[in-house]
């Protein structure tokens, strides 16, 4: 059997060095490797980056999610819109809570959550809106900012793949309530595990740091029913270091996007990703394209076979098995979501994929659709 010799391309790469291994090296040599001062040192470049008065690091973006959701007393008498198309963690902290969990659809550009299928789904009983920024791109922000204030129900945005996009010059995070950072292995920044809530509204906040260390006020004063939600120093260090190199990384990957867009466009099958105006930053976490499902799994066979590794991300949450049994959704309950999810597909696209990389994967495609 002959061996396949074709370089191995990952869908996704951190892109982690020396500095970063220095850093945490440094860290547990200082004997505190807990949250302490690294942790403040991190959310304070946090704030001062995005231009946000309040940054709330925590382990995991899931677990930023699902403090906010304690934070905004959610119950299980209550009602939380999301969309469909989302990572399963946007739906899973809802259920944590007991509540209605009400799916949305998306918008067929954008992939992003559809501001129309958002107002049919208001009623009584919402008391919390949840948009997402997918693929790193972020939402239509003044609709949603306007709708909260139109409705009084608080609307927050699970950013865990945009950090560092803009919206109208400005780096997502200040535009909502609140906005839930994911920092894992595949993001522009990443701290291995972790996450952040990034606020202007000092109360949240407040309640935000009490909620992600037991509940508690001051030592071994708990007030509330909290968590263990903690980041850790190493983490931290090795965030600083990133946040060092975010600028870097965006620039790196607008240009492998724009090159991707530049040839693809030529196959009349591939439709490449849609950037509206009001982005004026895309963060690129992934780079998506849409096939004709008739063609997408062949093409992702295809391109396997040639080490190239594509990615599925994510499929709708109305037909994840565990909500699909739990609550009988067909298919086609949200329809866009599920033919948005038939077509796309993820190319690699990481900071330091080299131009010959990426011309051998575009290759490839236009040899498929030839």
């Amino acid at each position: 059997m002959k061996k396949n010799r074709n370089i191995y391309i990952p869908v996704a790469k951190p892109t982690v060095d020396i500095r970063e291994a220095n850093l945490a090296y440094k860290q547990i040599k200082s004997g505190w490797i807990t949250m302490g001062k690294k942790v403040k040192e991190f959310e304070n470049k946090v704030c001062k980056f995005l231009n946000v008065k309040y940054a709330i690091a925590m382990n995991n973006g899931t677990s930023t999610l699902d403090a906010l959701l304690t934070a905004l007393n959610i119950t299980a008498k209550d009602e939380v819109i999301i969309p469909s198309l989302t990572y399963i963690s946007t739906a899973n902290v809802v259920m944590y809570k007991g509540a209605k969990l009400v799916l949305c659809d998306n918008d067929i550009k954008t992939f992003n959550v559809s501001p129309n299928s958002v107002l049919k789904k208001i009623t009584k009983k919402t008391k919390l809106i949840i948009v997402t920024d997918l693929k790193g791109m972020p939402v239509e922000y003044d609709f949603f900012k306007k709708l909260s204030k139109k409705t009084k129900i608080p609307i927050i945005s699970d950013s865990a793949e945009s950090f560092g996009a803009k919206y109208k010059n400005k780096y997502v995070g200040s535009q909502l309530l609140a906005h839930s950072f994911s920092f894992f292995g595949n993001k522009n920044v990443t701290t291995g595990e972790g996450g952040m809530v990034v606020t202007n509204n000092r109360s949240l906040a407040e309640k935000l740091c009490i909620i992600r260390n037991q509940g508690q006020k001051k030592r071994y004063y708990h007030v509330i029913l909290g968590n263990n939600y903690r980041m850790t120093d190493i983490s931290a260090s090795i965030g600083i270091s990133q946040l060092g190199k975010l600028k870097s990384t965006i620039k790196k990957k607008e240009k492998i996007a724009k090159f991707y867009t530049k040839n693809l466009s030529r196959i009349k099958e591939v439709q490449t990703p849609y950037v509206p105006k009001y982005v004026t930053q895309h963060g690129w976490y992934n780079y998506t394209i849409k096939v004709p499902s008739k063609f997408r799994n062949e093409l992702i066979k295809f391109l396997e076979k040639k080490n190239i590794e594509t990615r599925l991300s994510f499929p709708p949450v109305h037909i994840q098995p565990f909500y699909k049994n739990k609550f009988k959704y067909k298919k086609n309950f949200v329809p866009v979501a599920y033919k948005t999810y038939s077509e796309f597909l993820d190319l690699p696209i990481w900071a330091n994929l080299s131009r010959k990389k990426i011309t051998i994967i575009i290759n490839h495609i236009l040899t498929f659709f030839k």
